[in-house]
């Protein structure tokens, strides 16, 4: 699930890589379970029982939900005084304000035997506040940068403390005069100090030093990061990640931007603590995490040359194979039409003289050109031919370096019918080790997800389809990357990830309707995202949420459509005691097939026109 899950302490970490090259997940001898039956949610012999939040959470906000059930569902109930509406299974939330410091929670159920109380402690950060104004002092746990630097001319930076309110503050890069900070915040005695590396500017690596007033009063600090600018080797990053893909971001902690496979190598321009900046194109830059690439000191600077061009048409699609003289990063970007995509690699020089296509014109690709956009950014236009459309692709680079832009084509479709034949993949979202959200009596994500895939994939059969599972048991673990990674080994057609959702400590789950959400990513997942949206919409007996744009690890899946379903919140009582219900999760599984089935439906019609 989404990082909402993650807030419920029964998170979902970000995945390691497969332990071995061995396809992990090859069709087993064993059958797939076709019915399961939901695990039952947890019985207290407690009067009162807390789920949420966990016992010396900490949570910093001024309110926060608490949910859990109580053993008398009719019997007045409350917490810290408030009465809390109890549902008749007798699972309970409430939304409530919270102090700093340590808080309780005090619950109270008057039983006809008596009153029974319980209760659930929580931390509360304090609000920031200043420094005492005497004596003057510096908080060392403020210094920043907080995080080894290394810079090049023309970069940005920021020295920031905080110390005593009202003075006079100073900070010196390693080598360099004092130069005075500026009280950016009064109210709390923020200083800050902003800076650019200037051409040819060379310090470090060494740490900064921070004073506070003047002579014999002042007061100085010394900084743990070690800041460095000006280095003259060339450092090369060549991406080596677990999930065989590096993830490059628009910063060190900011949104996705490409992600380049295993071997591409990118030029390293400066480096924050455990991210390292690298060089796309003169206007563009990216950050990886350190741990995804190998650093290579004094390596050449990479630069591929692009040689010719080579398109091989089959049953599934076409093949594009682009010869390169090195592995650099790029990126596929489909038209919203999906009749043509754009790739484009970076660090690299056009030296394409021939495009060939092999066996002779091909029905499915029309026409391919390349151009150089700019200084290191080659771009190749592939257009299809008119009334084709993309279903998916795949792009790698294969033993030789080139890189296979591997374009599908769709399927055909039966006009009675659309799903006959074609593999539909559901992910039944989280594992055993990572079981997600929970409810409030108890009822973990990762059942209620396997539970409506179960249903789903039975009434798939009905239709004809070949239903495919990511976990083809309730006890099996299979990792984020995994599953996509599996539609493509499987050949899917389609795919679905079933989730049910939750909320992060501070969010009123009470703000406004909770229901079902639809989740895609790519241009060639909106349509299957729009069906399946409309029939949820017209049969989900809940609110509905829309269809969503995520940048989700599993929606990214680029061979097929791909969608994610949060089906409803499994903290609200109500629509836990829906996903207990068989019926309910038919209803749930009937809407996703019904989507299915409009999508593919309405592909088969424009075939035939």
């Amino acid at each position: 699930m989404k990082a909402l899950a993650a807030a419920l302490l029964l998170f979902l970490a970000l995945p390691a890589a497969a332990k071995s090259r061995k396809k992990p997940h090859a069709p087993k001898k064993a059958p797939v379970e076709v019915s399961a039956p939901l695990h039952p949610p947890r019985v207290s012999t407690e009067p009162i029982t807390f789920v949420w939040p966990a016992e010396g959470a900490t949570v910093a906000a001024d309110a926060d939900f608490v949910f859990g059930s109580v053993a008398v569902a009719t019997a007045p109930f409350t917490i810290n005084g408030a009465t809390i509406t109890v549902n008749n299974d007798g699972g309970f939330l409430a939304w409530l304000p919270i102090s700093s410091g340590t808080f309780t929670f005090h619950a109270e159920l008057k039983l006809s035997s008596g009153a029974a109380t319980a209760d659930r402690h929580i931390f509360v950060p304090p609000p920031p506040a200043p420094l005492p104004d005497s004596p003057a002092a510096i908080d060392p746990s403020s210094l920043s940068p907080r995080a080894d630097l290394e810079l090049r001319a023309g970069d940005w930076w920021t020295i920031r403390m905080k110390a005593t309110r009202g003075r006079r503050a100073w900070a010196r890069v390693p080598g360099e005069d004092w130069r005075e900070m500026r009280e950016t915040n009064p109210a709390l005695g923020i200083y800050e100090l902003n800076l650019r590396v200037a051409p040819g500017q060379r310090f470090g690596p060494a740490p900064i030093e921070y004073r506070l007033g003047g002579g014999w009063s002042s007061v100085r600090a010394t900084g743990v990061a070690r800041v460095s600018a000006g280095g003259d080797a060339t450092t090369v990053a060549t991406a080596r990640a677990a999930a065989g893909y590096a993830n490059l971001k628009t910063g060190p902690n900011d949104g996705f931007l490409i992600f380049p496979p295993n071997g591409a190598r990118m030029a390293v321009t400066g480096r924050d603590g455990a991210s390292v900046r690298v060089e796309l194109a003169p206007y563009l830059t990216g950050w990886v995490d350190a741990k995804d690439v190998t650093l290579s000191t004094g390596a050449a600077q990479p630069l591929a040359h692009t040689g010719n061009v080579g398109v091989t048409t089959d049953a599934s699609g076409a093949t594009v194979r682009v010869a390169l003289s090195e592995r650099v990063p790029f990126e596929v970007v489909e038209d919203d039409d999906l009749n043509a995509l754009t790739l484009r690699l970076f660090g690299a020089v056009g030296h394409t003289n021939l495009v060939i296509f092999d066996g002779g014109e091909s029905d499915f690709v029309e026409q391919i050109h390349w151009r150089q956009e700019a200084d290191g950014v080659v771009v190749l236009r592939v257009r299809l031919k008119p009334g084709r459309r993309l279903w998916g692709y795949l792009a790698r680079y294969d033993a030789g370096g080139s890189v296979r832009l591997q374009l599908r084509r769709e399927p055909r479709v039966d006009r009675r019918r659309p799903l006959a034949g074609l593999r539909v993949m559901l992910d039944p979202g989280h594992m055993p080790s990572a079981p997600g959200a929970i409810g409030p009596l108890g009822t973990k994500e990762m059942d209620a997800n396997y539970a409506i895939a179960q249903a789903a994939a039975a009434l798939l059969k009905r239709e004809g389809a070949v239903p495919l599972l990511t976990r083809r048991s309730s006890a099996d673990e299979v990792s984020l990357t995994d599953r996509p990674r599996q539609a493509a080994e499987r050949d899917a057609d389609l795919f679905v990830s079933l989730h049910n959702n939750a909320l992060p400590d501070g969010t009123n789950p009470f703000a406004k309707p909770r229901g079902f959400t639809v989740f895609y990513y790519h241009p060639h997942s909106l349509a299957l995202g729009r069906a399946v949206h409309e029939a949820y919409h017209a049969a989900v007996p809940l609110p509905d949420e829309g269809l969503q744009w995520d940048n989700l690890l599993v929606a990214r899946l680029t061979s097929a459509p791909a969608i994610l379903v949060e089906n409803a919140y499994i903290i609200v009582p109500e629509q836990e005691a829906l996903l207990n219900d068989a019926q309910f999760r038919q209803t749930l599984a009937k809407s996703l097939v019904a989507g299915l089935k409009s999508f593919m439906a309405g592909v088969g019609r424009k075939q035939r026109k």
